[in-house]
């Protein structure tokens, strides 16, 4: 009787343990990986990175990836719902394509806000430029103290303009000085102009278009319609461009957008950014905030359709993390280094693994069955 116990015990521990191992695998087989943004470079799921620095990043991600192919992905979520957050990231990594096929050139940063960590995949092709000492340092010094912080937007676009010169691409540049500001109802703060005027000479050099932003009191004996198809052609606004006139006296708006890019940015596509955007803020004559937030909007949907091959086909990736806390130290960052294995092949493994040990602990019951019966070594003896 004692010895059956212990089998039961024993082979109760065994499920126990089986299924302990089991369960992470099937956990993360069961977490749904999101589809990416249009942005793919910036997929703010938590909604912690302002806009501002999106089109930075976004700018800056496509200019790399058309210069050397390489790929910087930032992602943030709300939480991995319970998923080992380098599981989650690899998952994410392999589902979007990140890199190519033939360099493995890819980088995915993941910020997991509630969990308070964060990760970074980095793809084979990219082992020398961001080994583990330089992403170790780079993490630590540019992202722990404002990820401590809470400060997610500042955090990210350090760390991402890190990441970019460690891969060669540029980050940092003197713009254009053209000017696409014409404030004639003195709406507009000295600060908005300067920023409406930079983020378009920036951001042309990727999109091809730059976003005019005109405000005027009253469109005089035009209607404003007439009034911005005339001022387009007046200043040579290009094919590509973009223009937007703000009537303060006559509490309307209109937008006009170029010829080759009508098809892209459709009347629909710049009526909802208007009314979204725009109108709450014109409604409450917030002028300068609603031109800044809309030349925003339209950058952002012109940069989501600025770099035409933004996926392509993973061979194989290698995980570089560092797994923090906010709590953590920038000099405590751990590095680990591991060879993902997709949810199928582990969870076949471990299929696998289960069906050796059952039959494993089988073979150890019969044996002490045996042992019980007729005592260790012994030999059942034959009755004829």
């Amino acid at each position: 009787m004692e010895i059956r116990m212990r089998q039961k015990t024993f082979i109760i521990a065994l499920i126990v343990l089986l299924l302990s191992m089991l369960l992470p695998a099937f956990s993360l087989a069961r977490t749904a990986v999101p589809e990416h943004t249009d942005s793919f470079y910036v997929n703010d799921f938590a909604n912690v990175i302002d806009e501002k620095t999106e089109n930075y990043i976004v700018n800056y991600g496509i200019r790399l990836h058309q210069q050397s192919g390489s790929q910087v992905v930032l992602v943030t979520v709300d939480s991995t719902n319970g998923a080992a957050i380098e599981e989650y990231a690899t998952s994410l990594f392999n589902a979007w394509e990140v890199g190519s096929a033939d360099n493995n050139k890819g980088v995915l940063l993941l910020f997991s806000i509630k969990d308070n960590e964060y990760w970074v995949v980095r793809g084979r092709g990219l082992e020398d430029e961001l080994n583990d000492a330089v992403l170790s340092q780079i993490l630590s010094q540019s992202l722990a103290p404002d990820f401590a912080r809470k400060e997610y937007s500042f955090g990210a676009r350090k760390t991402y303009g890190s990441l970019i010169q460690k891969l060669g691409g540029v980050w940092k540049e003197q713009v254009g000085s053209k000017t696409y500001v014409s404030d004639n109802a003195g709406v507009l703060k000295k600060v908005s102009k300067l920023y409406l005027n930079q983020s378009s000479n920036r951001f042309k050099t990727t999109t091809g278009s730059g976003i005019y932003v005109v405000t005027v009191k009253n469109s005089a004996d035009k209607n404003l319609q007439e009034y911005t198809y005339s001022k387009f052609a007046s200043i040579g606004a290009g094919s590509k461009d973009v223009m937007l006139v703000l009537d303060i006296g006559g509490d309307n708006y209109h937008i006009l957008q170029g010829k080759d890019i009508d098809g892209m940015l459709t009347n629909e596509a710049m009526q909802d950014i208007l009314d979204k955007v725009l109108e709450p803020e014109f409604a409450r004559k917030n002028y300068a905030s609603g031109a800044v937030a809309t030349v925003n909007a339209l950058h952002k949907f012109l940069l989501a359709r600025a770099d035409i091959s933004q996926s392509s086909t993973l061979a194989s990736s290698e995980t570089i993390a560092v797994s923090s806390t906010a709590a953590l130290q920038a000099d405590k960052a751990m590095v680990v280094e591991n060879q993902p294995v997709s949810i199928s092949k582990g969870i076949i493994v471990s299929g696998l693994f289960l069906v050796f040990i059952l039959l494993f602990s089988l073979a150890i019951v019969w044996r002490n069955r045996k042992i019980a019966l007729y005592g260790y070594g012994s030999r059942k003896q034959r009755h004829g």
